[in-house]
């Protein structure tokens, strides 16, 4: 098992366990059931894994592929019917877990043969172009998720390759260990910085707080930052 292999192994355990040890996976809740579990403390969660879920199926299989939409359908259709927020995230969390243990069990199998080679721009360009068309669609949510995804795993695979250590790290972290390597050029820095915000909005579910103005622009920002850094 090579490294990066253990490193996703290591990642999919920390996700499993997570998710195994919220209230809503061993709870049983009805289509209509409200406040049966601490939403404030569990709905993030139960996102930062989605989100999570979202970045590693497409670093393994593609921002296009059949995975990776699947997820996105399936996560679509839970929200589409409206059932109570306890219901959705069981839903949500039971969905996610079973993926990643498929996954993982895929990964040790052998199965998954380009798990060596970590995603390329153009597979976070592709993830990108997803964001684009749902944001063009109207789904700005689900365009934040995957513009946010789609910053964050840049600046993490462009402090990799600084030898920046990024586990356990978040965003703004990374990006001030950026900073101090002098990666970033003229404005680029505050303006990235700014999307923080965004990200941290999109990943813990707070709708209200994302603009579909605030989405283009980081997406805006994206595609030419792609282009300069991993063409």
């Amino acid at each position: 098992m090579n490294n990066l292999t253990e490193k996703y192994i290591k990642q999919i355990n920390f996700l499993l366990k997570e998710i195994g040890g919220l209230s809503v996976m061993s709870k049983t809740f009805s289509k209509l059931d409200i406040s049966l579990v601490e939403e404030d403390s569990e709905a993030p969660k139960v996102h930062e894994a989605y989100g999570s879920t979202l970045n590693i199926l497409s670093n393994l299989f593609g921002a296009k592929s059949p995975q990776v939409k699947s997820l996105i359908d399936q996560r679509k259709q839970i929200v589409s019917k409206k059932y109570s927020t306890e219901y959705e995230l069981r839903k949500t969390c039971h969905m996610v877990y079973g993926i990643l243990a498929s996954v993982k069990n895929d990964i040790k199998a052998g199965l998954i043969t380009n798990i060596v080679i970590q995603a390329s721009g153009e597979i976070i360009g592709d993830f990108l172009a997803i964001a684009k068309n749902e944001l063009k669609n109207g789904n700005k949510d689900v365009a934040a998720v995957l513009a946010s995804a789609a910053l964050e795993d840049s600046l993490k695979r462009k402090a990799d390759e600084l030898d920046i250590k990024t586990e356990n790290k978040d965003l703004s972290q990374v990006i001030n260990a950026l900073k101090s390597q002098g990666f970033f050029s003229g404005a680029e820095a505050p303006i990235v910085s700014s999307y923080v915000k965004l990200r941290n909005s999109a990943m813990h579910a707070d709708w209200v707080k994302i603009q579909g103005t605030d989405v283009s622009s980081l997406i805006g920002f994206l595609e030419p930052f792609l282009v300069k850094n991993f063409s």
